[in-house]
């Protein structure tokens, strides 16, 4: 059964020069928690495919909107909850782009979600009046972590956060193992 090791949140304006903010979040923590290169990789791009769709599309470039970021690190994946109040968008109701006829006509842009699809294990999505919620998650390829390095990292961790605060609203939930 997986269970959740810890949950990272952070809160943004809905504007595209917080998107490099966003992208060192996502990739610190699954660094932290020793996904592969490959698997940050595939995260830190959806994260930033997501949000930017989410600030062009969802907000429409407003400068009104925020984007929430909750990270639940389990043992065996990583899923990425991104919240925002813009305009509603699933992007599972998106068909896969026909690449062959997309590069022949020499189109750019537009190929986010067929991205996020390829890299990513599962994507869900849920609206309501209150709020979207996009949730991204990527499996862990070498099998589960190693639960007994995650108390002194997260301690550590916490510790650092004392002594050298950030400017950006982080909250942090790290349960013991």
């Amino acid at each position: 059964m997986s269970r959740i090791i810890s949950n990272e949140q952070i809160i943004v304006p809905a504007q595209i020069n917080y998107l490099p903010v966003l992208r060192n979040f996502i990739s610190r923590i699954a660094s932290k928690y020793r996904f592969s290169k490959s698997e940050i990789n595939a995260l830190t791009i959806s994260v930033d495919e997501a949000c930017t769709n989410i600030i062009k599309h969802g907000y429409r470039n407003t400068q009104s909107g925020s984007i929430t970021m909750n990270v639940h690190v389990k043992n065996d994946c990583l899923v990425v909850e991104l919240i925002d109040h813009g305009t509603s968008f699933d992007p599972n109701q998106v068909s896969d782009p026909n690449i062959s006829q997309y590069i022949q006509n020499g189109k750019k842009g537009g190929l986010g979600i067929f991205i996020m699809k390829k890299f990513l294990d599962d994507i869900q999505y849920m609206s309501s009046a209150q709020a979207n919620i996009l949730r991204l998650i990527k499996f862990r390829k070498n099998g589960l972590i190693y639960p007994m390095l995650i108390p002194i990292s997260a301690t550590l961790k916490r510790l650092k956060e004392i002594l050298f605060p950030t400017k950006y609203k982080v909250v942090h939930n790290s349960s013991e193992i």
